[in-house]
Formats: C-alpha cells, sequence, structure tokens
C-alpha cells in the first residue's frame, strides 16, 4: 500500500511539474487568499477569541452606566454609586476603581516629578485594590497594601528598566506627584498595560474623591466569586440599581450593569473585525471560484490521458486517488506561501491600525493561524477537486477516446458552469468594490469640510505642571495659573509665534469634559433634573485668535475675566441655536456642574461650531469658560501656537527650551495636521482594507477571466479556422470573443449590483451610515471591473484573430 501511494505521489508530482502555468498560478491563488484569511484571523484570534492574559480575566469585569432614556451605555460610574456597588453586590469578591482619562486631576496623560524632572507618560489612577482585582503579579515588590494613606506608586517593568536599569533597582525610588512623595513598591509584567497604556499607577482612596452619583469622574473593575456567571451578576445588579432608583432622584433615569472586561476592551472593534472576515470569506470564494475554473481546464485537458490509463487497466478508483493526491499536493504548497505571506500582511495591518486595535502587544501568528490556514487551503482544493475527481472516476474510455478524435471542443454544460462561475468571481468582486469606492469618496469628501478652525501652521503641546504645591482636583491654584501665563509670555516672544493661547480640549484630540447644563428661567440645576449635555472648555483669551474660531456675535473674551470679575462664558452657534432658538443668547445665563460651587454664568459672546473629535464628527454644542476663572484646570491643559514657519522647526526650538526654562512643566508635542490625520486614522484603516480586498479581488478576477478566455480561444481554434474559410475577417473574431467575455462580465455585474444593495446595508451598521445608493461609486467601481474584463479579455481574442486556417484545417 505505501508502495502503491508513493508511486502515486511521484506520478502526480511529475503531473504538476508538466503544467507549470497551472501549478503556480494555483499556487500563488491560493496563497494570496489564504495569506490574507491566515492575517485577519490572527487579528480575530488574538483579539476576540484568547482570553485576556490576566489570572482569572474570565471573573473579571468592567461595571458600566445604561443611561434608560437612550439607551446609551458609558464605561464609568458615580462616585456613590461605585461605594453602593462594592458594599451589596455580594457576588463580587474585589473591586476597584480607576481613572485613566485626559483631563482633570488623576489624568491619563500627567506629568510627574522624578529626581526633579517632570515626566509626559501615562498613568492611571487607581484605588488599593486593582491589582487583586486584575489578577496581576509583580515581578519585583508588592501591590498596594492598603496601609500607606495612598503614598504608593507601581510601575510598568519598561519604566523600571529605562530610568532604574532594572525592576530590583526600581523598588523604594520615590515619585513626586499632587505634591506628595510616592513610594515605588511594585514593578508590574511586561504586557501589562491597563488601562490606556499606561507605566504608572498611583494608589489613591478606596472611596472615589468625588462623590456625586452624576459625575463620572471613574471607572471600576470587579472581580467575581468563583462560579458567578455573568447573567447572576447582573440580576443582582439590577435588584440593586432598582434600590437605587427609589432612593436617588439621579439615579432614576440610569442602571448599573456588568460587562465581562474582555468585551469592554475589544467590544469597539469587534464590528469591524467581523466584517473584516466577511471581506475575506467573500475573497476567498473568489478563490475557489477561480481554482475551480482552473481545474475545470485541466480536468477537461487530462480526460484524455485518464480514459487510456482506464482502457489500459487502471481502476477509476486509482485515477480519482491520483486527482484527489495532485490537490493534496497543492494545497500544501499554497498553505506554505501563504504563510509567508500572511506573516508581512499582519505586520502591514498592524501598523496600519496602529492604536485602533486594542491587545495589538498580544498578536501574532501561532498555532491555530497554522492549523486553520492548512484547513481553509485543503478545504478550497477539495471543493474545488470533486467535479474533476468525479469526472476521472466516471469517465468511459471508448467515448472518451471517440469525442477526442472528432472534436477538440468541451462540453456546452462545462463552458456554461466556468462562464457562471466567472459571473460569480465578477458579482462578488464588484460587491467589494463598491464597498470600497464608496468608503472612500466618504473619506474624501470629509476631508475636505470646513473644521470649523485653521488647522494649518498650528502647533499643539499638551502639556502638565508639577509642583510641590499642586493640590486637589477642584482647589483654587493661582501658582498653576500664573505660571501657565508666563508660560504663555515666553513662548509668545519666540521668533515665528503669531499668537499663542491654552485650552483644555483641543480639537482631534482628549480631555474635552462634557456637563448638564440649566438655563436660568427654564430649568433648574439639582437632582433627578434632565438636563441637556454640552462639551466644555476652559481657554485663555487669545484661544479663538490662534484656532482661527470665529466670533459671530458678542465678545470674545478678555484678561479682566478672571476670578474677581461675573462667571461668563462663550456658546458654539449650534448651542445657540438649540437651545435658544428664535432667541438673542447674548446675556442668557446657565448653570452647570463643572465646578464644586455652582453659579449662574453670563453668555457674552457666540463663535462658530468646531468638529471635536475627527473631520467625521458631527458639529457638537460647546461652552468655552474663562481659564482665569476656572484656575485648577491651568495645571492640565494643551498650549496652540499660530505659527508664521513650519510648526515642526518651531516644535525643536520650544521643546528644549521648555525644558531648561519649566522643568515642572511636561510637555508633548505635535502639530494640528498630524491631529487631524491621527483623528481620521480609524477611518483611514478601514477604507484602506475594503480597498486592499477589492484591489486583490480584481485581480483575482483577472486572472480568472483571462484564463478563462484564453482556454475558450483554444479550443475554438478549428472554428475560428473555418470561419476564415467561409470569409470572416480577423476584426469580427475579435468582437465576437470580447462580446463573449463582455456578455459574462455583465452578468456577474448585474448580480454584483444587486448584492452590493443589499449588502451595504450591513456594512452601514458596522461603519455608520453610508448612501443608500451612490450613482457615482456604482459606476466607478463598474467601470472599473468592465476595464479589467476588458484587458483580460483582450489578449486572448487578439491570439484568435491571429489562427493560420490552412494549418488548423490540416490539423497542424
Amino acid at each position: 500500500m505505501i508502495a502503491l501511494w508513493l508511486q502515486d505521489l511521484r506520478h502526480s508530482l511529475r503531473q504538476l511539474f508538466r503544467s507549470p502555468s497551472f501549478t503556480a498560478t494555483v499556487i500563488l491563488t491560493l496563497a494570496v487568499g489564504i495569506g490574507l484569511n491566515a492575517a485577519i484571523f490572527t487579528i480575530v484570534d488574538c483579539v476576540l477569541l484568547r482570553p485576556l492574559g490576566y489570572r482569572g480575566a474570565d471573573r473579571i469585569y468592567s461595571i458600566d452606566t445604561r443611561f434608560l432614556k437612550d439607551g446609551r451605555v458609558a464605561a464609568k460610574i458615580g462616585g456613590d454609586d461605585y461605594v453602593d456597588v462594592a458594599s451589596n453586590v455580594r457576588s463580587i469578591e474585589a473591586i476597584a476603581w480607576f481613572d485613566a482619562s485626559t483631563s482633570g486631576l488623576n489624568s491619563g496623560q500627567d506629568g510627574l516629578l522624578l529626581d526633579g524632572q517632570s515626566l509626559y507618560l501615562n498613568m492611571a489612577a487607581v484605588s488599593p485594590q486593582f491589582g487583586s482585582v486584575m489578577g496581576v503579579e509583580p515581578i519585583a515588590g508588592r501591590l498596594f497594601d492598603n496601609t500607606a494613606d495612598g503614598a504608593e506608586a507601581l510601575v510598568a517593568s519598561s519604566f523600571a528598566d529605562q530610568h532604574f536599569g532594572s525592576a530590583q533597582a526600581a523598588l523604594g525610588h520615590a515619585l513626586r506627584y499632587g505634591g506628595r512623595t510616592r513610594t515605588i513598591v511594585g514593578v508590574l509584567p511586561a504586557g501589562f498595560s491597563f488601562p490606556e497604556k499606561a507605566v504608572v499607577w498611583l494608589e489613591f482612596p478606596p472611596r472615589p474623591e468625588i462623590p456625586s452619583r452624576t459625575a463620572y469622574n471613574q471607572r471600576a473593575v470587579a472581580r467575581v466569586r468563583s462560579g458567578v456567571s455573568a447573567s447572576q451578576l447582573n440580576a443582582e445588579m439590577a435588584t440593586l440599581s432598582r434600590q437605587l432608583q427609589t432612593a436617588y432622584p439621579e439615579d432614576r433615569q440610569k442602571s448599573l450593569l456588568a460587562v465581562p472586561l474582555q468585551d469592554q476592551i475589544v467590544g469597539s472593534i469587534r464590528p469591524l473585525l467581523r466584517l473584516l472576515m466577511g471581506s475575506v470569506v467573500v475573497v476567498l470564494l473568489i478563490v475557489c471560484a477561480n481554482i475551480g475554473h482552473l481545474q475545470l481546464v485541466r480536468s477537461t485537458r487530462m480526460l484524455r490521458e485518464a480514459s487510456i490509463r482506464a482502457a489500459l487497466g487502471a481502476t477509476p478508483t486509482a485515477v480519482a486517488r491520483r486527482a484527489l493526491l495532485e490537490s493534496l499536493l497543492l494545497a500544501c504548497a499554497g498553505c506554505a506561501c501563504a504563510l509567508l505571506i500572511a506573516e508581512p500582511a499582519l505586520r502591514v495591518l498592524t501598523l496600519m491600525a496602529g492604536d485602533q486595535i486594542p491587545r495589538l502587544a498580544d498578536i501574532h501568528l501561532n498555532r491555530d493561524v497554522f492549523l486553520f490556514s492548512f484547513f481553509m487551503s485543503f478545504a478550497a482544493m477539495l471543493i474545488t477537486a470533486l467535479l474533476p475527481a468525479w469526472r476521472s472516476f466516471t469517465a468511459n474510455p471508448a467515448a472518451a477516446l471517440k469525442q477526442e478524435q472528432t472534436s477538440s471542443s468541451e462540453s456546452r454544460k462545462s463552458r456554461q458552469l466556468r462562464d457562471a462561475l466567472i459571473s460569480c468571481e465578477i458579482a462578488l468582486t464588484l460587491t467589494l468594490s463598491v464597498a470600497s469606492v464608496l468608503l472612500a469618496r466618504q473619506m474624501i469628501a470629509q476631508s475636505r469640510q470646513n473644521l470649523g478652525f485653521e488647522p494649518d501652521h498650528l502647533l499643539v503641546m499638551d502639556s502638565h505642571r508639577v509642583n510641590d504645591q499642586q493640590q486637589a482636583a477642584f482647589a483654587d491654584s493661582p501658582a498653576a495659573l500664573v505660571s501657565l501665563e508666563n508660560l504663555l509670555d515666553t513662548i509668545a516672544k519666540e521668533p515665528g509665534v503669531k499668537s499663542v493661547a491654552a485650552n483644555q480640549g483641543v480639537p482631534m484630540g482628549t480631555g474635552t469634559s462634557d456637563v448638564g447644563f440649566a438655563v436660568r428661567g427654564r430649568t433648574e440645576f439639582k437632582p433627578g433634573v434632565e438636563l441637556p449635555w454640552a462639551d466644555i472648555q476652559p481657554i485663555t483669551p487669545a484661544y479663538f485668535q490662534t484656532m482661527g474660531i470665529p466670533l459671530l456675535a458678542g465678545r470674545t473674551l478678555v484678561n479682566d475675566d478672571n476670578a474677581n470679575s461675573a462667571p461668563v462664558l462663550l456658546v458654539s452657534r449650534e448651542l445657540a441655536q438649540k437651545v435658544f432658538p428664535g432667541q438673542n443668547p447674548i446675556g442668557q445665563q446657565i448653570m452647570c456642574g463643572y465646578d464644586m460651587e455652582s453659579k449662574w454664568w453670563t453668555i457674552v459672546g457666540v463663535v462658530g461650531d468646531i468638529r471635536q473629535d475627527s473631520p467625521a464628527s458631527p458639529l457638537g454644542q460647546t461652552m468655552y469658560v474663562p481659564l482665569a476663572q476656572h484656575s485648577a484646570r491651568a495645571g492640565d491643559v494643551q498650549i496652540v501656537v499660530r505659527t508664521g514657519i513650519d510648526p515642526a522647526a518651531l516644535a525643536a526650538t520650544l521643546e528644549p527650551m521648555l525644558k531648561r526654562s519649566y522643568p515642572q512643566v511636561a510637555v508633548n508635542t505635535t502639530t494640528m495636521l498630524e491631529d487631524v490625520g491621527e483623528a481620521s486614522r480609524a477611518q483611514r484603516f478601514r477604507t484602506l482594507l475594503f480597498g486592499a480586498f477589492a484591489a486583490v479581488a480584481i485581480l483575482l478576477a483577472g486572472v480568472g477571466m483571462y484564463g478563462v478566455t484564453a482556454y475558450t480561444v483554444a479550443q475554438r481554434r478549428f472554428e475560428f479556422a473555418l470561419r476564415f474559410a467561409l470569409g470572416a475577417n480577423r476584426s469580427q473574431i475579435v468582437t465576437m470573443t470580447l462580446i463573449r467575455g463582455l456578455i459574462v462580465a455583465s452578468l456577474g455585474i448585474g448580480v454584483g449590483t444587486a448584492l452590493s444593495l443589499a449588502l451595504l446595508r450591513i456594512v452601514g451598521k458596522f461603519l455608520g451610515k453610508l448612501p443608500a445608493f451612490d450613482p457615482a461609486s456604482y459606476a466607478i467601481a463598474i467601470l472599473g471591473v468592465l476595464a479589467i474584463a476588458v484587458a483580460a479579455a483582450i489578449v486572448p481574442s487578439r491570439r484568435a484573430a491571429q489562427v493560420e486556417p490552412m494549418g488548423v484545417l490540416r490539423g497542424n
């Protein structure tokens, strides 16, 4: 038996080497399709399917707040709500709160002092049980012991290696933050960076500093007791929510729920990854169709050989076995080449994605991907080899040899099947092409939208001031304000600086706060009252001039708008139109929960709208308040600089100067154009991916159509020669061949158009609102597919026109 299999193996290898074009085309087609599939599956496997790398990760939950009116879920919790969960939910074994946002105290990108030097890095404020909840074991030292009154810190191994040489050497060193010395008591292992890629974790009290149930200044994670399911935990959370809704007016419009931490981390990327898997499946179907018609072509050519072998005594089983063995060899070769493509494709995908993909450090090719790739290769070859194997198995030697002698043309059914496969390829290709063109046109249109400010020649410096006088979040901080004003004056004197201002919540960045607000004479600012919401940004007077935001009504801020004057603010046009329709907003008064002390602020001006989060974001409601009246915010601001020179060149001058003159200020510098590009990364990532898949699909479809047309021409040489002999000219033959190819392509385009209309509705649910029907996008995609179809058919058509009638009719 072994000898028989070895003989079949040698024969199969010889057959494949005798058909190098067929072998190379199948292997390369498999490699491209399976390689892309393996790269995407690697991301899905590592991000969605594999558990988090924490001890008992399946028992860690995020405690979220659901707002009942609109169904919105926020991964944050009010201060006293957190305390109630910690005290009353018995399913929870341990719970901790943390803050890694980019605004206010405990921000995710604050500065801290190490040996007198301010550092700009990712940090998190956490309660003492954070390490226990996360199940992380330090590689040196210990976790917080809850006995040091919040005077301890944990650092990442990368931070320890960079600043102290080793993890053990970092223990006992002091960090200064918030006017306090914090001792490093533990070093966490490489790979742990939760939340928000933190490298320093500072211990804070067990209870959140701000007790308000409507101030969502922290997030919470909990470790449940062994054996407790998600449904059991959420049933207990629902009971507590009902009790809180009855007891506290501010809790009536919300409930608390627990979400597995892995779902919380990867939830935003899950729809996109599922959509990408669907796109890869489409490419894989095109691969199968391509290989399928190549197999049909080859089986037609090999039918005479199989018939001769059968006539000489070979059993149908032996003939079919050799056909399947050839498919297995091609599958193995295709899988090996696919893995060679998967590795660089995976690197390109992760490079393109940047921070759009969570758990990026966990993504790597693994055993599951290897097995998956081989299974997909073998399945593709097995499916496409079934018909050729069956034809070999059922071959009638006498009939096949008689047909070979009488005609070299293939059967009508075989032609119809191959044409159907090509039409399916084109239909699937058009579907991907329409999606990619639509996304590309949408991205181009959004990039041309008015941002509401002028991003050119704008430098952004994210700063944080650290000193020993820094106090709690909402305490008065005149020293920080004076220091900031001196810093702005120093920058303004630098050559090339036109204007400079400070703000907390610069567009295209993070750190913007949103607040509920009441309008005097309409609503009261008290718990339980439903209020409108708006972004709020403290700014210095020159902010609008520096950003290029127009003043539409009233006045802008001036230096006299300070702590000794009446509270004022400016509002965006969107807020003015929605809150004060048909009225003059100037002089109206607003109260919100931005500060601990509630005051009525008077609107003194209306400014233009901006797109805050990205060029694709809608115009939002924004309030601007004087930073001088909210000096506690002065220690953590973004500085914007309008330049007359290249912003990057100015940054190279400013950074070392600030480091020398203001060592207590940590600064991270970018240009606004870079921030705008970074804000568009998610849309650019998905557009490029769909474009890449569409390009691969078009390439495969083009190869398939070329192969079918070339084979058809070869099979019809006798027919063409006879037509020439009867008076047909060469242009007629070219036209006839092209028309047949275009008919097949047109059928595919018709099916693809209908299919894309249906599928784009599904795509829109994953990628955001898309036009129901965009004629321009369909026209571009259809013309592109038609161009490829014509290009694939024109070379074989020219060969058809070059047939020599007499030679073919003589049998040469």
